[in-house]
């Protein structure tokens, strides 16, 4: 949790509407009010993989209490559990042989971890087509174990390092007081920018900007200004960027199109979408990473993809050409705890050995696993 977060607000991140969310703040009441969320406490979100929808929330009251809300036969229902649960730090280290995706998935590494690592680094690496057999990858995650769940959720990847053509890329996690968490390279420098390099979970691209293209469909040479991302129907789309929403209807080709304004007079859009996430209308802001849409295959398209563009001032860019602005290093007032977290999650990823499936490098029962299992506060 952030500062400035409410559920409501989380939940719309996440695509959630606010009569939904209406109805599971009423649940959870009778067992704890919703509205008292507080910085830096855990919250966790469960999602149907085929529906999307919301399944439970678990929420750390404090170092002793968990709110445990799920949806059930009856209906949606809340109690409290206690704390605390258990939390592991799992890494893994392979050789690169067909591709990120496919190698991290073969080693048993979460799906939303490779995908989160992707995001990580995708302005330094190029995750999708520039890794060789050789190169290498190093993860450190998180495993969490709570109560009443028959096997652990992934939780934050806390550290990761990406070894291409001789080059390493460390990115390390970190949380500031308030709760806002970043990747970092080890000296401080943000490896965040202001856009998302890809706007949905890591995937396969399968057709890249080009000023002519043979179009599957049409059966003839034409411009394709944008990238398509090939992912299942009801697969989350997010805002690349901070901005305004000025377009949510059906648009000829596109089908079901959203349109966002950011600033420096870039607009990007998201065509073929199977549904709209709830709330979308014009004129409605939107941040870096929120659900706005799910991946169809409306419009003209040969079967379920995103297609992602940008342009500013009526010419078209490369979406995976663009180099976006970074966000800010790490504050000076708070270097000296990030150096101390960072130089435990390098010293973890170096000691990592090659193997083909994750291991346990460390075990925490505290609600604070950056604390806890990385930096041993």
């Amino acid at each position: 949790m952030r500062r400035g977060d409410t559920f409501e607000s989380i939940l719309a991140a996440r695509g959630v509407g606010a009569a939904e969310a209406t109805a599971w703040l009423g649940a959870a009441a009778p067992a704890f009010d919703l509205h008292e969320i507080r910085p830096r406490q855990g919250l966790t979100l469960r999602f149907d993989r085929e529906t999307r929808a919301l399944q439970a929330v678990r929420y750390e009251i404090d170092e002793h209490a968990l709110l445990v809300v799920e949806q059930t036969d009856a209906g949606i229902t809340a109690h409290r559990t206690e704390l605390p649960y258990v939390i592991e730090a799992k890494g893994v280290a392979r050789r690169v042989e067909r591709g990120l995706r496919d190698d991290a998935a073969e080693a048993g590494v979460p799906p939303r971890i490779v995908s989160d690592l992707a995001d990580a680094v995708a302005w330094d690496v190029d995750v999708e087509s520039g890794l060789r057999p050789g190169d290498e990858f190093r993860v450190l995650y998180e495993n969490i174990w709570q109560v009443g769940l028959p096997r652990p959720e992934p939780g934050k990847l806390v550290g990761a390092t990406v070894m291409s053509r001789g080059e390493p890329v460390t990115a390390v996690y970190f949380e500031d007081a308030e709760g806002r968490g970043a990747y970092y390279l080890p000296g401080g420098r943000s490896l965040s920018r202001t856009f998302l390099r890809y706007p949905l979970e890591f995937t396969e691209i399968t057709s890249e900007f080009a000023l002519l293209r043979f179009h599957p469909i049409l059966r003839r040479q034409r411009p394709h200004l944008g990238v398509d991302f090939k992912a299942p129907v009801g697969t989350p789309v997010r805002a690349a960027a901070d901005g305004v929403v000025v377009f949510s209807e059906r648009l000829r080709e596109l089908g079901r199109c959203i349109r966002v304004q950011h600033a420096d007079g870039l607009v990007s859009t998201y065509g073929h979408l199977s549904r709209f996430a709830a709330g979308m209308a014009e004129g409605l802001r939107v941040e870096r990473g929120q659900v706005i849409g799910y991946v169809g295959a409306t419009g003209l398209a040969t079967g379920p993809h995103l297609h992602y563009a940008l342009f500013r001032d009526g010419e078209y860019v490369d979406p995976l050409a663009m180099i976006p602005a970074e966000q800010e290093p790490v504050p000076a007032n708070e270097k000296e705890r990030f150096e101390r977290i960072a130089d435990e999650v390098v010293k973890h990823l170096d000691g990592l050995a090659a193997s083909s499936s994750p291991h346990t490098v460390a075990v925490s029962a505290a609600p604070d696993p950056l604390g806890a299992v990385i930096s041993g506060e």
